[in-house]
């Protein structure tokens, strides 16, 4: 009976650790995928930036 307890005890405390933890793990996942956009993007708006910059320069 005791033997339960402890596994049960064990079991309480270990959930909200193990959820914490994954829970961290897709938000740091989440916030790396977020950074990696950006940089990508960033690329798209230069050349957008670029490419728009020569159509109302040939307009003038």
């Amino acid at each position: 009976m005791l033997e339960l307890l402890e596994s049960l005890l064990v079991v309480v405390l270990m959930v909200p650790i193990v959820m914490a933890v994954i829970l961290g793990l897709i938000y740091g996942l989440g916030e790396l995928f977020n950074v990696i956009s950006k940089i990508g993007h960033a690329k798209e708006h230069d050349k957008n930036t670029s490419a728009k910059t020569d159509v109302t320069s040939e307009r003038r």
